[in-house]
């Protein structure tokens, strides 16, 4: 970290330990107060609202009057209004924020310490017990990777979610939680995420981030294996052809972490590039008809709907060195669609599929049944059951 994001953060830290201090000084004299008494806390990660934690925010304040729930978000979030006409927001890194975080009893998110006014500092915290009440994790996507920093060692959860049964067992045998924390439920948003009737004519390009450029700029993206290679399809001439040919447009979604460069892609012609505020990923998963990704775990949401999907694997080495090592899930044996390493051969599946009508083929459709064996929509209700028996626990 170079001395300008160092003392950047130093004076974050700073400012945030000195308002915590300040709220735990006040917070014993609020605690009475209506608004905070058994206070549910749900967020997803302070600026936005179109994930698990929105979906189950809307089922509480739908069904269940009786919970006395807040959601925070930023005053400058796209998706503040939508939030708000479900039930009560409280402004994300206010005072406010830190006193309700401090009284809840119950604090959910779908990103560890999500629902915290900041969340490295907030990591830390915890580590020394100072982050009280009952912690549940709701996940942003289904685990396919060894991810020691959700191992119980480095995080406290009351209720760890998972949605499949090989995430499951995995995440039960090598995570190191004690009986009953981790939980097959269901992701949230399942319950609103469907296949249209009729073909959009859509392909959606999305892939993942990269450990290795968080701290890049845009002259060190632009040089990036990762930039070249998204950058090198979205103009090429033959995916231009393919796409004019089969009456298709594609549209391209980088990861929130990417987002920062996303004036670095162009769209021209039947190729367009979409941003963080221009619509949610559930809007672009369901109105698609082929997913072309890396390594995202955005494929099991497009899995579950039965739909065709590419795995664009040019980096796969770099990838398993730098960012995710591999879990469970083998690509190889495993995966729901084909996994390719070149720019030709993606389009090579691309035309195959297109050809095909854009229906998914039997082989891995039989892998996403084998996969997938909770299959409803009462995901929503078993989380809430879920949260409820945590709190019954004591």
């Amino acid at each position: 970290m170079n001395a300008r994001l160092y003392l950047k953060k130093s004076l974050r830290y700073s400012y945030c330990a000195v308002k915590y201090l300040a709220a735990v000084a006040v917070a014993p004299f609020l605690k009475r107060r209506d608004e905070y008494a058994d206070l549910w806390l749900i967020s997803e990660r302070g600026i936005d609202a179109r994930d698990n934690g929105y979906y189950l925010f809307e089922y509480i304040t739908e069904n269940k009057k009786d919970i006395n729930i807040a959601y925070v978000i930023s005053k400058t979030s796209h998706d503040r209004e939508r939030v708000a006409k479900l039930g009560k927001i409280i402004d994300y890194g206010s005072f406010k924020h830190f006193i309700a975080m401090i009284l809840s009893k119950v604090k959910i998110s779908t990103h560890i310490m999500g629902y915290t006014p900041y969340i490295d500092f907030f990591v830390r915290a915890d580590k020394l017990g100072l982050v009280k009440g009952k912690k549940i994790f709701l996940q942003h996507g289904i685990i396919k990777d060894d991810l020691p920093y959700l191992y119980n060692d480095h995080v406290n959860i009351d209720l760890f979610v998972v949605s499949a049964k090989p995430e499951y067992e995995y995440i039960k045998n090598n995570f190191g939680y004690p009986e009953g924390v981790v939980r097959m439920l269901g992701l949230c948003r399942y319950d609103d995420l469907y296949k249209i009737d009729s073909p959009s004519r859509k392909i959606l390009v999305m892939p993942t981030w990269r450990y290795n450029l968080n701290g890049a700029n845009k002259r060190e993206f632009e040089e990036s294996e990762y930039y070249k290679a998204f950058s090198s399809l979205l103009k090429s001439e033959r995916l231009a052809r393919i796409l004019e040919e089969y009456d298709y447009e594609l549209l391209f979604y980088p990861h929130i972490e990417m987002q920062k460069f996303i004036d670095c892609f162009e769209g021209n012609g039947r190729v367009s590039v979409k941003s963080f505020d221009d619509c949610t990923v559930q809007e672009l998963l369901i109105n698609s008809d082929v997913l072309i990704t890396d390594f995202s775990s955005v494929f099991f949401d497009y899995g579950y709907m039965e739909k065709p999907m590419i795995f664009y694997q040019f980096d796969e080495e770099e990838f398993r060195r730098n960012h995710y090592g591999e879990g469970y899930f083998s690509y190889a044996s495993d995966a729901f669609g084909d996994v390719v390493y070149t720019e030709d051969a993606v389009l090579d599946s691309l035309e195959k599929i297109l050809r095909n009508g854009a229906r998914i083929e039997d082989k891995y459709l039989d892998r996403i049944n084998s996969f997938f064996t909770l299959r409803d929509k009462s995901n929503c209700e078993r989380n809430f059951e879920a949260i409820r028996n945590v709190l019954d626990r004591g």
